[in-house]
């Protein structure tokens, strides 16, 4: 009889360690799948507020052509350069504070 409780325990806690790795497996597959939806769902908020507000996008569109944005972009493309820098180093940080 002793025999049986051992095998039911080992099945419990084998069926435990699964049920732990597909959490894991199922939370990473969740974020892989909201950041795209995350960045679309932005992005559409953007084109509303543009489409309801013509004066913003008027705005936005003489600032564009004006040439200060090319100013913006070059700035924007130095924060990019800088962004792949510190990118490795922010995978180890947050995976070392994760685990």
């Amino acid at each position: 009889m002793t025999s049986r409780q051992e095998e039911i325990a080992q099945r419990k806690q084998a069926l435990i360690e699964k049920a732990g790795r597909e959490r894991t497996e199922l939370a990473a597959a969740y974020r892989r799948m909201t950041t795209p939806m995350e960045i679309g769902g932005t992005l559409l908020a953007i084109g509303r507020t543009l489409k309801s507000h013509p004066i913003i996008a008027a705005g936005l569109s003489s600032f564009l052509v004006s040439g200060y944005a090319g100013k913006g972009l070059r700035s924007a493309s130095e924060v990019l350069q800088l962004w792949k820098l510190l990118r490795p180093i922010w995978r180890w940080w947050t995976k070392r504070r994760g685990a």
